[in-house]
């Protein structure tokens, strides 16, 4: 029975893991083919499992059964030859939405390959040099009438492959970059009517050798690094619905305004990586519809740009970075217009050019940008942030002034305002020496998102006036930093070495006065001084009382009291009965031992006679009375009778025959007038639990108090008259 219960369980743990685990069924392949499983996202409905051979004489004709939430299969360096129907045998029985062949030296593949793969989306067939487009035409006749997207990348192929047989197809993406095509056709994809994004980049194709006929659909076109020497005339071709174009990286030399005026649906234009040197008014003023443009990289070529060269109506992205251009004031007493007429950006990014203007020529060229939420100016050699940046933007929610020279002396609040809307703000790779409320306002640090304040990399000072108020900020508001392992501090200029600020302790940025740590040590040391004198005092408390009386009666002996034919007791003893433990275990042996002859009620007591009569007549017939004390004591009725009695006697024998042993400390809410006299004015004998001393001090008391002869006896007179 247990051993079925824990079978049961193990299966339970086992099955709840493979759930939680989406690549636990990937553990099934063969390890022979070198699979690994990735998935994406917390749950994901599909994994990937990427397959890739590193061993060169594997020739392998299938490929293994694959999890049922397989969604991609990556295969890659396997020498299947000859690719046919059962290559992918094994994969019909799951729903695979994306197939990925590389590498794999493929020379032929049947025309029915592919044929049983009915959910297929996305199929990719690249670096295989060796297949003839002839053989990919006639696979894509078994292809899945559902497949979207198609890459044909790297396969030294001169023209693509015959598409007509996807006439009826779903094909909305087709790449085919990095091959050998020297013209583009639109002839080639006329069938493919649902097709808006072609790939054709990095081929060798020239402004001599291309139409867009039967490109009628298409949206988005990259012919990026191509041999392009004159911008494609869009004007007499039937591509009229483009909106994306990726041209970078072609041979043009200048962009004519003319080149952009038939495109007036496009939105995002990619021209990086043209040797141009000018820029032109009006350049892209054509395109109405243009959203976002990108001039990158130009080769260090560009040395002018016209007034009107960004003139925009509809521009809201601007990224012209690296292109080694010195923005400056090229008229005397008037402002830089770079950015004038584009009113409507939101991002713009001028990072790796160089600004040569000064702090009011700079405010006057962003001046115009009201929309302004993202501005990149990183690596531009600026020695400040100019004042009012925030003020004439007041949008700006992203600040990114990374890998320049500043140093941090700057006015916060005329940089930043009193109020502000910025949220990240990128001033790593800085020469930022420290960070305080002069320069970082609190409205500032507050608006930040979490993450959104670097300043990694920076020449911070570990002085502890000019670090302390940041380190403190950082460890109250770790999240809003990124980098934080890369926020360092020297110690001072003469050394090389730096530390990581944030783990760092105050006490490292800010060691204390010598002669305060001196003044600190001597009064602690004073204070556990007199605690530790204290203590010891409080803990031999019951020495140094046990030493006392040995010094005060070293002289005094103990002596039994001699035989007297009036007492037939030398102690009567008056307990409560909650007390009697003590009374038997330790007070009547210990008496007893040293040959006193003790009176114990419920042991001398006379059987059949009267309660009161027994304690009156053994009283009578005791030469001392022994009051053990304690709360039980105290509530005692009885105890209280026979203490009451006993001072009857002292009053008529006028002399003090009682001794007070204390068992525990009396409560006050219990003390009796007659208990209060006793506690205060006579010298009592306080017993000690734990303390060895102390119950020496205890017994030495009592014995003490017996010791007396009759024609010794102590006057009872002073007890006497403050009990009356």
């Amino acid at each position: 029975m247990i051993s079925t219960l824990v079978i049961f369980l193990t299966l339970l743990v086992v099955e709840r893991s493979s759930q939680t685990n989406p690549c636990s069924a990937a553990k099934r392949i063969p390890p022979k083919w070198n699979c690994t499983c990735l998935f994406y996202g917390k749950k994901p409905k599909k994994v990937t499992i990427k397959c890739v051979n590193r061993d060169d004489k594997k020739n392998l004709d299938y490929i293994p059964e694959m999890p049922n939430n397989t969604g991609h299969v990556y295969i890659e360096g396997y020498r299947f030859t000859n690719v046919t129907k059962q290559t992918f045998k094994k994969l019909e029985s799951i729903k695979l939405n994306r197939l990925t062949l590389r590498d794999n030296r493929i020379r032929n593949i049947s025309k029915d390959a592919l044929s049983e793969m009915k959910y297929l989306q996305e199929l990719e067939i690249s670096r295989e040099i060796q297949v003839s487009t002839k053989e990919i035409g006639n696979m894509l006749h078994g292809v899945s009438r559902t497949i979207k997207c198609l890459r044909f990348s790297h396969n030294t192929w001169n023209e693509p492959p015959n598409f007509d047989k996807l006439k009826d197809s779903r094909l909305t993406h087709l790449t085919l970059s990095f091959n050998y095509f020297r013209k583009l056709l639109g002839d080639w994809f006329k069938k493919l009517k649902n097709l808006h994004y072609l790939d054709v980049s990095f081929n060798g194709i020239s402004e001599n050798t291309y139409n867009f006929t039967g490109l009628e659909n298409l949206t988005n076109l990259n012919i990026r690094g191509n041999w392009f020497k004159e911008f494609p005339n869009f004007c007499n071709s039937p591509v009229k619905k483009l909106k994306i174009l990726h041209f970078q990286y072609n041979k043009l030399t200048e962009f004519r305004p003319n080149y952009f005026q038939c495109l007036s649906k496009l939105t995002d234009l990619n021209l990086n990586g043209h040797a141009i040197r000018k820029l032109y008014n009006n350049t892209f003023s054509n395109l109405t519809s243009l959203a976002a443009l990108y001039i990158q990289r130009l080769a260090g070529q560009l040395f002018h740009i016209e007034a009107r060269a960004f003139e925009s109506a509809s521009l809201k992205k601007l990224i012209f970075t690296h292109n080694g251009f010195w923005f400056r004031n090229e008229k005397t007493n008037s402002a830089p217009e770079y950015f004038k007429n584009c009113p409507q950006i939101e991002t713009l990014n001028i990072s790796g050019n160089t600004l040569d203007l000064r702090e009011d020529e700079f405010i006057s060229m962003l001046k115009p940008l009201n929309n302004l939420k993202t501005l990149g100016i990183r690596g531009m050699r600026l020695v400040y942030l100019p004042n009012g940046l925030l003020k004439y933007l007041p949008q700006l929610t992203r600040l990114d002034a990374s890998n320049n020279v500043l140093n941090g002396s700057w006015n916060g609040e005329l940089i930043f305002g009193n109020k502000s809307n910025l949220k990240v703000l990128d001033l790593s790779f800085n020469n930022i020496d420290k960070i305080t409320l002069s320069n970082f306002p609190q409205t500032l640090l507050n608006g930040l998102n979490d993450s959104g304040l670097n300043v990694s990399w920076n020449k911070f000072s570990c002085l502890c006036d000019d670090v302390i108020w940041f380190y403190r900020w950082m460890h109250s508001n770790k999240k809003k930093l990124s980098m934080i392992d890369k926020i360092t501090c020297r110690s001072n200029t003469h050394d090389v070495g730096t530390q990581i600020l944030f783990d760092l302790t105050e006490r490292d940025l800010c060691p204390i006065n010598p002669a305060l740590v001196i003044a600190i040590i001597t009064f602690c040391s004073l204070v556990a001084t007199i605690l530790l004198v204290f203590a010891l005092v409080y803990k031999l408390r019951w020495h140094i009382r046990y030493w006392l009386y040995v010094f005060k009666h070293h002289k005094k002996g103990y002596e039994l009291i001699t035989d007297d034919p009036d007492y037939c007791y030398d102690i009567y003893l008056v307990y409560a009965d909650e007390d009697s433990s003590f009374i038997f275990r330790i007070a009547i042996p210990f008496l007893e031992q040293k040959g006193y002859k003790l009176c114990v009620r419920c042991r001398d007591f006379e059987v059949g006679k009267l309660h009161c009569d027994n304690i009156v007549d053994n009283i009578n017939q005791s030469r001392r009375i022994l009051f053990v004390l304690s709360n039980h004591f105290a509530k005692s009725k009885w105890c209280e009778f026979q203490m009451h009695f006993a001072y009857n006697r002292c009053l008529e024998e006028k002399r003090n025959n009682i001794i007070v042993a204390v068992l525990s400390e009396v409560s006050y809410k219990y003390l009796s007038n007659t208990l209060k006299v006793l506690l205060t004015s006579y010298d009592y004998a306080l017993w000690s639990k734990s303390d060895e001393t102390g119950q020496a001090l205890f017994w030495g008391k009592v014995l003490r108090k017996l010791q007396f002869r009759l024609d010794r006896t102590e006057s009872a007179e002073v007890m006497i008259g403050d009990i009356q």
